[in-house]
């Protein structure tokens, strides 16, 4: 299992970026100058006397750059002239304010010599934030393992004028006073990434919850998660604590399908050379819970789910007799089917078709040992199946314009 949530992570990414090396834009020249105006974008409050302004150089990840500037409500434009000429440094811009660290990358902006910086106050009400775009793609499932690789992208608004930062030191805190998103449980290997400044993520049992300051504004975070799901079907309840204008579900249609309050199949998606179903739903409100299941979803091999089934699972020892005695029946109930419906007449000795059966057997083994692929495998196993088949006498079929039965099959009682 080790791995999947993030090989579901760089996928989905994978399939937005562009491996040609053409594509990727050359860092540009350092600036000759970097200059911007600083900018309280709480209503009514101003900027503090005193505050300040860093340019960082960083070159191979070490420090080897530091400027400051010191802004006021009567002067609040800042300006770095002395920028060291080599084409190896980075710069950012970095500043703090109500304990929420903040920066701007310098490769990222096109204009650096009008740069505005827009500090906020603060609050711990959750009041304002509001998730405006939710997708949930599933790249991935492990039929064999009954594993499911889970993406998710998320925009998270702060629709105030205030940073949201989580207050511990309040006596009433409680999980509740964090940003927060529900998982099923007995999620794995959870992986979490945003563009919002530094905080701390804090998992649990149904999901997890991040620190970290939301200023206003939209801000995208991105997590990934691997679950284990039993059956045919994956079911949880889904929180959506602070509501959703749109929840979107990507699915390739062979992997299962989503069963949702609000949510119906809209679309097909093409994410690189895979299609998506998409289902989606919008409107919902904070702390709606939703009961969210996602079925028909892949299931082992006939050999691992007898594996599963015997106790203490050992297969090994007794599966093969099992197997070929399951299979064995499922034959013989489709000749006898197909026989008394076309008119078929068996003409494989029981001998011949149990070697057959044995040859599936140890392809399914291989299989679930990763010995063989699985396109391979299933057409290893299709051939079998109709060479287990093969050697029958099709008879002609009652005329359809006639209230005819079919000739009786004397190989087996009637």
């Amino acid at each position: 299992m080790k791995g999947l949530a993030i090989a579901a992570l760089f996928t989905v990414i994978a399939l937005f970026t562009s491996a040609d090396s053409n594509d990727v834009l050359a860092q540009p020249p350092t600036p000759d100058r970097v200059a911007g105006a600083v900018n309280n974008g709480t209503a009514g409050a101003e900027i503090p006397e005193g505050f300040q302004i860093s340019l960082l150089g960083f070159r191979d990840g070490g420090f080897v750059d530091q400027q400051i500037e010191t802004v006021g409500p009567d002067d609040p434009l800042f300006e770095f002239t002395n920028l060291m000429k080599d084409e190896d440094i980075q710069y950012r811009l970095a500043w703090e304010y109500g304990g929420v660290t903040d920066q701007i990358f310098l490769v990222d902006e096109a204009a650096p010599q009008n740069l505005p910086i827009v500090i906020y106050e603060t609050t711990d009400s959750l009041e304002n934030i509001r998730v405006g775009a939710h997708a949930t793609i599933i790249p991935t499932v492990v039929g064999s393992d009954r594993l499911m690789g889970v993406l998710d992208l998320v925009t998270i608004r702060n629709d105030g004028d205030r940073t949201f930062v989580p207050d511990p030191s309040n006596p009433n805190f409680t999980g509740l006073n964090m940003v927060r998103f529900s998982l099923p449980r007995g999620y794995e290997e959870l992986a979490v990434d945003s563009v919002l400044p530094q905080g701390q993520l804090l998992e649990i049992d149904t999901g997890f919850a991040m620190t970290n300051p939301i200023p206003p504004g939209e801000h995208e975070i991105l997590y990934s998660y691997a679950i284990n799901y039993s059956g045919t079907k994956l079911e949880f309840t889904r929180t959506l604590a602070f509501g959703v204008d749109e929840l979107r579900v990507l699915i390739p249609p062979e992997l299962g399908n989503v069963i949702a309050e609000g949510m119906e199949p809209t679309k097909t998606t093409e994410l690189g050379e895979t299609v998506y179903k998409e289902y989606s739903g919008t409107g919902y409100e904070p702390g709606f819970k939703m009961n969210f299941a996602i079925v028909d979803m892949p299931q082992p091999g006939l050999f691992k789910r007898l594996n599963e089934s015997i106790p203490g699972g050992n297969a090994v020892m007794f599966g093969s007799v099992i197997v070929v005695v399951v299979v064995m029946m499922g034959l013989v109930v489709y000749v006898l089917v197909t026989s008394r419906r076309r008119g078929l007449m068996l003409s494989v000795s029981p001998s011949e078709r149990m070697e057959i059966l044995q040859q599936i057997v140890e392809l399914d083994e291989r299989l679930e040992m990763g010995d063989i692929d699985p396109d391979e495998h299933q057409a290893s196993r299709d051939a079998l199946t109709v060479r287990a088949l093969a050697g029958m006498a099709t008879k002609a079929p009652p005329s359809e314009d006639r209230d005819e039965p079919a000739e009786k099959d004397d190989s087996y009682p009637g």
